[in-house]
């Protein structure tokens, strides 16, 4: 997989690229208007998200395109969400309830650590850098990651402390770490 093949249309990788930051936003809409309180209110938000998150992934892995982490750590919440609510494992939507954007920044964790061993780009996703590199970047970022989720717990049911800036925090590492390796290419 790579970052954008050089004959792909810019506007089709934005696109793309676009189409994984979707259901995040489905989710958050869905909940800031339909405001659910029960187990079974919370079924539209995850089964929306995970519909758009997954339909998302595979048009980006046909495309080629390498995957966001980030974003498909969030998939993996929305689609471990989602199977919660369809088996009636109602303990695990209770501690997503109570952890709120903690729980997302926990799949971040994992998946980055994931990434971090097991993929030659690493947790920042990035093709075009060696293996060393992909390592040390990827420390960086989970330690940004790690320490976001350890605010988001610390600040869990104010928005601002536990969901926005530790987000924040972990999405602009990412975009730094990538707009680092890009200018290096380009020169």
């Amino acid at each position: 997989m790579t970052d954008l093949p050089e004959q792909e249309p810019r506007w089709r990788g934005f696109l793309l690229g676009a189409g994984e930051a979707l259901p995040l936003a489905v989710f958050l809409i869905y909940v800031a208007l339909a405001d659910p309180k029960t187990q079974a209110e919370w079924r539209g938000p995850y089964y929306a998200a995970t519909a758009v998150a997954v339909a998302a992934t595979a048009l980006r892995m046909g495309a080629g395109l390498a995957l966001n982490r980030i974003f498909f750590a969030l998939t993996l919440y929305f689609i471990s969400g989602s199977i919660a609510l369809a088996t009636h494992w109602l303990w695990l939507n209770e501690l997503y309830g109570r952890m709120e954007a903690t729980a997302m920044l926990w799949w971040v964790l994992l998946v980055g650590a994931a990434f971090t061993a097991g993929s030659a780009s690493g947790f920042v996703g990035i093709d075009s850098i060696d293996r060393r590199t992909a390592v040390v970047s990827s420390l960086g970022l989970l330690g940004v990651t790690a320490l976001a989720t350890l605010v988001s717990g610390h600040f869990a049911g104010n928005r601002l402390l536990s969901a926005y800036l530790p987000f924040v925090a972990v999405f602009a590492s990412h975009g730094l770490i990538r707009a680092r390796y890009e200018a290096g290419r380009r020169t």
